[in-house]
């Protein structure tokens, strides 16, 4: 099933509206349109933005908006199934050639696992000496101070991040390596957060927001795109 980009080119083209036109009435830009008539998804910052974008484009040429998020849903199910059961079939396939091609070393791992298992379980049953009391006293001692140089550690290296918008902008948090936050930001909200080692912030408009790492002003125009859009990371020198 096709997404809804073909719906929507049929109706421009019915209205008789060029690119240019869609664009100077809706302010969306031009490679955005191209992008929601050829189902490029990729062509945005985030899915959000493909979203708000094809709900006002539908609109403007007076169609159900609602009908073609459906068919956009449908038709990314359907894309995320054909990988899916394509990549299962390539690992089956993968899987059983190795399995043919290698089955006299899984025959011999399996003698050595079952070999292994058998010494582990003899060693266990022999019997160990005991551990004396000032012996067991000296393990907790150390235990106990490698949990407090752990934890003072920890507090030493804990990241700080805080976010303001000055107008409503499209943010995405990823602290080590785990998503804190992805939505709009209006204006005048902010987001704060902390991690152990570091972030990675995508920003759907640079001028939108102000971000501080750790009480100090990060710069997040560097490496920004025509479009200012930038993914930065920020991490203690």
């Amino acid at each position: 099933m096709s997404g809804p980009g073909k719906v929507l080119q049929q109706a421009r083209k019915k209205k008789r509206y060029s690119i240019d036109k869609v664009h100077k009435t809706t302010k969306i830009k031009k490679e955005y349109i191209e992008g929601l008539e050829n189902d490029n998804v990729s062509a945005f910052p985030a899915e959000l933005y493909y979203k708000n974008f094809l709900k006002t484009y539908a609109q403007f040429l007076s169609l159900d908006a609602a009908e073609l998020m459906n068919l956009y849903e449908q038709s990314k199910s359907e894309q995320q199934d054909d990988l899916f059961k394509q990549s299962n079939d390539n690992t089956e396939n993968k899987f059983t050639e190795f399995f043919k091609t290698n089955k006299k070393i899984f025959i011999y791992i399996g003698y050595v696992l079952v070999g292994v298992i058998v010494i582990c379980l003899i060693i266990l049953l022999i019997p160990t000496k005991k551990t004396t009391v000032s012996e067991e006293t000296a393990k907790q001692e150390i235990t106990q101070k490698e949990q407090k140089v752990v934890s003072s550690s920890n507090q030493q290296t804990e990241q700080k991040l805080y976010i303001k918008a000055v107008e409503d902008t499209w943010i995405k948090v990823i602290g080590d390596d785990k998503k804190l936050f992805e939505d709009i930001l209006g204006k005048d909200k902010t987001f704060e957060t902390t991690t152990k080692n570091e972030f990675t912030i995508k920003i759907g408009n640079i001028d939108g927001v102000e971000v501080y790492f750790n009480d100090k002003r990060a710069d997040i125009s560097k490496g920004a795109s025509n479009a200012k859009v930038n993914t930065i990371t920020l991490k203690r020198d």
